[in-house]
């Protein structure tokens, strides 16, 4: 039964340590030991002090008084000290950072699931989520997290929400009708798809959005744009504003939520894709890049054969110089081959030779502990990709993506797509034509520096491009 936790004005008692509902794990019906054990291992990435500070800075200048504050993730409980506040009620699901935390006298931690509690009263929520992918969310966790989220407010997050969009969602509906909330998520909530129930709830209920993109250099060792959001239940203009954090810390106003001159490139309705003759598909995921695609020093070494046990693939086209416009033998030797890169997919959707097999049963568990290869009766098994017409890098640096036109029956893995259903006299104007689009300042940026295309982004712009060549004739 979910528990509910009330504001207490009259707390008085001094809490430092977590309050341990060891009557049952929370984490007991989420899935196996394998799945839940990556979702614990993900979670946790301490906010940096100056960020937990500017938090609190920008919660300052909108409420003179906050009397309970709650936190959905709340790790050490560092957001328990800094601020004014009345109480703060923190959940963390690891027992052991809520046994090391130390806090005011006027916080407290319970360890238990977020999802297992009711929270309706809370004047503000703070917070960093666990930024966990949508592929490592045990199949328990995110079945109970939705269905408890659609009960309370009636939105069916996305499939392929990654874990911060639960933990948003329950914040928005945690707080009272004049609350607030302020959480560190990643700033691509503003644009990506799987994040458009939140946004259009949001924007149905009228709320005021402030988004503070910080610098890449905020967390050491998370690979995507943060931000500082705040959304203001009892500002119902309903605006949306956007600010990009400088190397001096401040902050300046942004006319665009790419942060850049040029306005977001659409996205393809989800679903549709199979109308397109050309189409763009994501590259392959196979669970594993780091075992399962290798250099040819990597199989050499393991003597794995060419064509019998892996096939030519690409992960990346970054080091690829631009005026190279076919990626041809010649040209997947120089720049893959000889140049140490990974460029071999390992063959396992048939029977793998004995070479192979000694492999694929010498790498541990603790080396291949994903979601995609847990999921699998063979951890290693996946149905070979088809080959590309032509290979596009869906992240880029700059005002243009790189393109290249697949001579070589190579596979796309990873952040490299493919392009589908080109004739073979077209694909080389089609490629330059997708490597001259200026859409750097059109595309929210991903970490780093680094611009990211999606796939369906890349499909808005096949599908522009037919009709212009139909209307031009």
């Amino acid at each position: 039964m979910p528990e509910a936790i009330q504001s207490r004005s009259d707390q008085s008692s001094a809490i430092t340590a977590c309050e341990l509902l060891s009557r049952l794990d929370p984490t007991h019906d989420w899935g196996s030991e394998a799945e839940v054990s990556l979702y614990l291992d993900r979670c946790q990435v301490d906010t940096p002090e100056d960020v937990v500070k500017r938090v609190w800075r920008e919660l300052s200048t909108r409420r003179a008084q906050l009397p309970n504050v709650v936190d959905f993730g709340a790790g050490d409980g560092r957001f328990a000290r800094y601020g004014s506040f009345g109480s703060y009620i923190g959940i963390e699901i690891d027992g052991w950072r809520c046994m090391k935390a130390s806090l005011p006298r006027n916080a407290r931690l319970i360890h238990s699931c977020v999802f297992n509690f009711v929270v309706d009263d809370a004047n503000a929520c703070v917070g960093n989520p666990p930024y966990v992918r949508n592929q490592d969310l045990p199949i328990g966790w995110r079945q109970s997290a939705s269905q408890k989220l659609l009960d309370r407010c009636g939105v069916a997050l996305s499939g392929l929400a990654n874990a911060w969009q639960y933990f948003f969602l329950l914040s928005l509906i945690s707080v009272k009708a004049d609350g607030i909330v302020a959480l560190v998520i990643p700033y691509e909530w503003v644009s990506r798809p799987s994040a458009k129930a939140i946004r259009d709830y949001i924007k149905k209920q009228g709320w005021a959005v402030t988004v503070y993109r910080l610098l890449d250099e905020s967390f050491d060792r998370v690979l995507t744009t943060s931000s500082i959001t705040i959304v203001d239940k009892a500002d119902r203009l309903g605006a949306w504003s956007y600010f990009q954090q400088q190397a001096d810390g401040s902050f300046i106003g942004c006319a665009s939520v790419t942060t850049g001159s040029g306005s977001l490139v659409k996205y393809y309705k989800r679903g549709r894709e199979e109308n397109l003759t050309v189409r763009a598909k994501r590259g392959l995921s196979p669970g594993t890049q780091k075992l399962l695609t290798l250099s040819d020093a990597e199989r050499a070494r393991l003597g794995l054969q060419v064509k019998k046990d892996v096939v030519p693939c690409v992960t990346t086209l970054k080091h690829l110089p631009t005026e190279e416009t076919h990626l041809d033998k010649a040209t997947f030797e120089k720049f893959y081959v000889k140049a140490g890169k990974k460029c071999w997919l390992l063959q396992t959707d048939g029977k793998p030779s004995t070479r192979l097999q000694v492999y694929l049963d010498s790498v541990p568990l603790s080396e291949r502990n994903t979601a995609t290869c847990n999921s699998r009766d063979d951890w290693w098994r996946f149905t070979m990709p088809e080959i590309p017409d032509v290979l596009v890098a869906t992240g880029f640096r700059g005002s243009h993506t790189k393109t290249v036109v697949n001579s070589f029956s190579v596979r796309a893995v990873g952040s490299v797509a493919g392009i589908y259903g080109l004739k073979r006299a077209e694909r080389l104007k089609f490629a330059q034509r997708l490597g001259r689009k200026r859409v750097g300042d059109r595309v929210v940026s991903h970490s780093h520096g680094l611009r990211k295309l999606e796939i369906n982004q890349l499909n808005s712009i096949i599908q522009s491009d037919a009709k212009r060549r139909v209307t031009n004739g």
